[in-house]
């Protein structure tokens, strides 16, 4: 049986919560294609969990199957976008979890809340060549393809939108 839940500070989910996030720090280091993914800030980020989302008006999630953390999802205030926007971050499921939807269940769950906090628009970035499978599931969602203002990145990256009402 899936349940999500949302991680609390000082909560017992909090250690699971870094042990995915390590998983998924591990992953992406596996990957030609992370850019310019700074691995120092993840790490800060990961040892302030959940604070990183909480304290920016967003939650973090956690997906379990029976009693293990199978995956995780993010959301906080986008910092370089128009108000009422929050960014998607950090959509992980574990290897032995996957093709189970809880990608998708975690996904729709995010932005149900994202919604509930006031958001009106949702924002995230995959990249197309490491990622696929992400970039297809988000798009199913009704993410489109946008060009935020005045940033380069590299080509396989992509940035996706999509509006909450």
């Amino acid at each position: 049986m899936l349940r999500i839940d949302s991680v609390q500070p000082g909560s017992s989910l909090v250690e699971p919560a870094r042990a995915l996030f390590a998983a998924y720090r591990d992953f992406l280091e596996t990957i030609e294609s992370t850019h310019c993914f700074d691995f120092k800030r993840y790490a800060v980020e990961t040892a302030e969990l959940p604070d990183w989302y909480t304290r920016n008006q967003g939650e973090l999630l956690l997906a379990f199957v029976e009693d293990s953390a199978a995956g995780c999802i993010a959301f906080r205030v986008a910092e370089k976008e128009p108000s009422a926007t929050c960014e998607i971050k950090r959509l992980f499921v574990l290897p032995d979890f996957r093709q189970q939807g809880i990608a998708r269940a975690l996904i729709g769950e995010a932005l149900l809340r994202a919604k509930a906090h006031g958001f009106a628009r949702a924002v995230l970035d995959t990249d197309v060549v490491s990622m696929p499978l992400a970039y297809a599931t988000y798009r199913s969602f009704g993410f489109e393809e946008y060009k935020p203002d005045g940033l380069n990145s590299p080509p396989s990256l992509r940035f996706l939108e999509r509006p909450l009402s």
